[in-house]
């Protein structure tokens, strides 16, 4: 895995701050957070090397996405705009200061692949 980075503190909510560990898989970096029992609830990625299953990656433009995924991104307010792929991972863009002033635009581009448990 990866070096242990402890007292980093990663918004996984709108309103759940988690102390998180960055690890690396396959030469990617990913901030994980685990539960007491050391299990999994929380990774992300912002590298742009890491691709889903379905082809997206960090920077992948919203005009790229098909329509139905356009159409139906989820708002957290305060955490961003987000959308659960097939193959388990999500999506998630990030709209001003607030990350939810706006709904993403053909300009915007995805900023986090994550996994939530």
């Amino acid at each position: 895995m990866g070096q242990n980075q402890p007292g980093k503190l990663i918004l996984i909510t709108s309103g759940q701050l988690s102390e998180y560990k960055t690890v690396k898989i396959n030469d990617i970096n990913f901030d994980l957070v685990q539960n007491s029992n050391h299990d999994t609830i929380y990774l992300q990625t912002m590298e742009p090397k890491f691709i889903t299953k379905e082809g997206y990656h960090v920077g992948t433009l919203f005009t790229e996405l098909p329509i139905t995924i356009q159409q139906n991104l989820i708002r957290y307010p305060g955490w961003g705009y987000f959308y659960k792929l097939t193959s388990g991972w999500s999506i998630r863009f990030c709209e001003g200061s607030t990350c939810t002033n706006s709904y993403p635009t053909a300009d915007s581009k995805i900023r986090w692949i994550f996994k939530r448990k």
